[in-house]
Formats: C-alpha cells, structure tokens, sequence
C-alpha cells in the first residue's frame, strides 16, 4: 500500500513538473521530447557525420560529428564563453545517438587512444574546466577508447578565430608539449576537439605527439564546416 501511495506521489510530482517546466530544446528554447534533447527540428540540422579531405600534412583523418554553423555552434559557445554547462545534456545525448554509427566505430578503431586539446592554465583557472574534456570523457570511456590528458598546453595564446591558417601555425608554433609520463610510442592517436576549423591547432598537437614517437594522428571534432 505504502508503495503505491509513493509511486502515485512521484506521478504527480513528476507531471506537475513537466507542466510547469516542460523541457525545451538547448538550441532554439522550442518544447523537446525530453529534458536535454534537441528538438527534432534542430537535431535534423546539426548531424554532419563526414570527414574533410584537405587535411594538414601529419593528419591522417578528420572527422566531424556536426555542422558548426546552423549547428552546435550556440551549444558551444554557451559552454565555452558562458560557462553555462546545461547544454551539456544535449551534447552527450547527441554523442551518445552517435555511437551506433558504422563510420563513427570504424574511425575510433583507428585509435588506440584519444588525447584531448588542452588549454593554458590561465584559461583553465579562468573557466574552471577543459571543455573538450567534459564533451568527451565519458563518451570515449563507454566506447573502450583509453583518454586522458596526454598533452599540455604550456603557452598561452590570444582567441584564434580571427585567423588564418599561416597565422594560427605561427602563433600555437611550440604551444604544446608532451604531459610528463605520457607514453604516445607506436600508437595511433586520435585528438579529439570541440571545433575543426582551419586545422592549426590539431596540427601542433600532431607535431608533438608524432615527435614522440607515435604513429599516426587522427582527428575528431564535435563540430566543423570543413570550410562551407
């Protein structure tokens, strides 16, 4: 009896609660199927799961998950410049509709372990948290991918948006180095990042990486526009 007065509370609790705040999509604020989830409008533009063909000389693969503009573009920018960590529900969810994928299994194959892009430490006081980090940990742990922070980033630069290709290479030049104890030798490694836009940054990393030994680098972005 006792149980089914509780699971009747819970009931009505829990309606009540979606009445009155019902989910809404991370994206455009419009009604979703669940708390976290995009809208089925906004889901329908933002999967671009393809890989880039112009890559830089020591990438051997580039894959994104999602278009950047009219696509995880404000999600990003929320958790990045905002610190607002409520999108990243929808980011996981999106990962995790992902998974089953045959190109996205057969791209993490390729690895035998993922390295996140890291931030200076200035940055990382400043926001509190890696994001590129909080996107993936999880999600490379459930697909048996080993990760961590095998690259540390030991100059700080300005925000790279407003260049180019040349510029940014000039800029990150030496930016990186390899984490203390950090064995990369023989191994594939695949960089994981929040954005792919001109390839600079994972370029450096490669360098690095390449540098001690490892073998070959490959490349995925939560979001790009492989230059559209």
């Amino acid at each position: 009896m006792l149980s089914k007065i509780i699971y009747w509370f819970r009931f009505v609790a829990e309606t009540l609660i979606y009445i009155i705040y019902p989910p809404v999509c991370p994206k455009c604020g419009e009604i979703a199927d669940e708390y976290g989830a995009l809208c089925e409008d906004c889901a329908s533009k933002i999967f671009h799961i393809n890989t880039e063909k112009d890559l830089p000389e020591n990438i051997s693969g580039v894959m994104r998950i999602t278009k950047y503009h009219d696509g995880t573009r404000e999600l990003l920018l929320r958790l990045k410049f905002e610190n607002d960590l409520s999108v990243l529900p929808a980011i996981h969810k999106i990962l995790a509709e992902v998974s089953v994928r045959d190109e996205i299994k057969n791209f993490l194959a390729s690895a035998d372990l993922a390295v996140y892009v890291p931030i200076h430490q200035e940055r990382l006081k400043e926001r509190g948290y890696n994001q590129v980090e909080l996107i993936f940990r999880d999600w490379l742990k459930a697909q048996n991918l080993p990760n961590g922070n095998f690259l540390v980033r030991v100059k700080s630069t300005p925000r790279l948006f407003k260049f180019g290709f040349a510029e940014r290479r000039e800029i990150l030049q030496d930016a990186f180095k390899l984490a203390e104890g950090a064995n990369v030798r023989g191994k594939n490694i695949l960089i994981v990042d929040d954005i792919y836009t001109t390839g600079a940054t994972v370029s450096e990393c490669a360098r690095v990486l390449l540098g001690a030994g490892a073998a070959k680098i490959f490349v995925m972005a939560l979001a790009s526009d492989f230059g559209e």
